[in-house]
């Protein structure tokens, strides 16, 4: 759907509404061709856009198409509040196709970057004043996290952007005493939730990061603060973890120490689930191999718990999770929470770190066929991958099957 706005800024006579910038239009345009490439059909996504930008007749092939989007962008370009508008109409009917999208955090950060000044915080854009020092801003904790007679104000300097999910951005961050300067991962929440109704937002949000508080593990990140900075907007402080993504740090090992990896993060998921936890988006971006001991720690733990959504739509109809990595039971009813949503997941990352692909569990492939080696593996992940009623009961079973598998090479 379109985001709604003063009409005034549609038909902005006085020009009060700028132009979206060149190289954002180069940018937008990209990403456009680059979620048009998830798609079993490029040519249908770059319709969708062409549409929404003005251009309702189809392209004859998708050379055209591009090109043609791109004129229909030009022609939107003066009016960065209708050009917005558009494009988010576009990217949701875009997610409506089964492709993952940039969330609305990340559009933003877009924005500020090219200094245009408005935020899109569905289903509305709003007018904000441009910020000028956005990789260097400073987060004061407020009053709910830091009492007026707290005789130390905790302050993090906001550097560079380290990365971006559906919930949030993650940005390196400093904070000097007089001690020495310390380095942190600085995570800002995607501020949606928060806008319904803010006091009971508030106090699930700090009720959930006390549960999340408790859970100490060797392969979860833990959270050294969290609060509301002085726009309203949540935020998290955790370590930063100098190491790759689990998919890219398996690469360069063998299968068996892969699959190794995997038994960590499984015994991680075992000590959250025991205190009531869940992930509810596992996927390989969220495990963090660190360099110096090989140790994979899952990062943002909670943070789909944290988040979900309050209205009443979103908790019946919207599954949290990345596409590819919820189990059929969720995406049926999001209501359905329970372990073996993070233990499909950690199946679907287990294959993918092995074959480099997710698996279609409607049509196993047999990782065998990569390495006879591997064929212990195939029953164990084709029953962590099937029906919820079949699939292992936890995450230590999922784990224990592993391990013994593991200890039978050794033997």
């Amino acid at each position: 759907m379109t985001l709604k706005f003063p009409s005034s800024w549609r038909f902005d006579a006085n020009k009060t509404v700028p132009a979206i910038p060149a190289n954002l239009l180069n940018d937008l345009h990209s990403l456009a061709i680059d979620l048009s490439d998830l798609h079993k059909n490029p040519q249908h996504i770059v319709e969708i856009f062409k549409s929404n930008f003005g251009n309702h007749s189809a392209s004859s092939n998708m050379d055209w198409a591009v090109s043609d989007l791109r004129s229909a962008m030009e022609k939107k370009d003066p009016n960065s509040a209708n050009f917005i508008s558009a494009y988010w109409a576009s990217l949701e009917e875009t997610q409506k196709q089964g492709v993952d999208i940039p969330s609305a955090e990340y559009m933003n950060n877009l924005l500020k970057v090219h200094e245009v000044p408005f935020e899109i915080r569905p289903p509305n854009l709003v007018r904000v004043l441009p910020s000028h020092s956005e990789l260097h801003h400073q987060i004061d904790i407020d009053e709910a996290t830091n009492p007026p007679d707290a005789q130390t104000q905790h302050q993090y300097i906001q550097g560079e952007l380290l990365g971006q999910g559906g919930f949030g951005s993650v940005y390196k961050a400093t904070r000097h005493t007089s001690a020495g300067t310390f380095e942190f991962a600085l995570k800002r929440l995607d501020p949606s939730p928060f806008n319904e109704d803010v006091g009971k937002a508030r106090l699930r949000f700090q009720r959930e990061v006390g549960a999340i508080q408790k859970l100490q593990h060797r392969g979860i990140v833990p959270y050294f603060d969290a609060g509301f900075d002085t726009e309203g907007r949540p935020f998290l402080v955790m370590p930063r973890i100098h190491g790759s993504n689990i998919r890219d740090a398996a690469g360069i090992e063998p299968y068996w120490q892969r699959v190794s990896f995997i038994t960590e993060v499984l015994d991680a998921l075992h000590h959250a689930h025991k205190n009531d936890v869940l992930h509810r988006d596992l996927k390989p971006s969220n495990i963090i191999v660190r360099n110096t001991d090989k140790q994979p720690i899952i990062v943002d733990f909670g943070n789909a718990y944290i988040v979900d959504r309050l209205d009443q739509e979103s908790l019946t109809t919207k599954a949290v999770g990345s596409l590819g990595y919820i189990p059929s039971e969720v995406v049926a009813n999001p209501k359905n929470r329970s372990p073996l949503h993070d233990i499909y997941s950690c199946a679907v990352i287990t294959y993918e770190i092995i074959a480099g692909r997710r698996p279609d569990p409607a049509d196993y492939e047999k990782l065998e066929t990569l390495d006879p080696e591997l064929s212990p593996l195939d029953p164990i992940l084709k029953k962590a991958l099937g029906p919820a009623s079949k699939r292992h009961a936890s995450a230590l079973e999922l784990k224990n099957d592993l391990l013994a598998i593991i200890t039978s090479r050794k033997t």
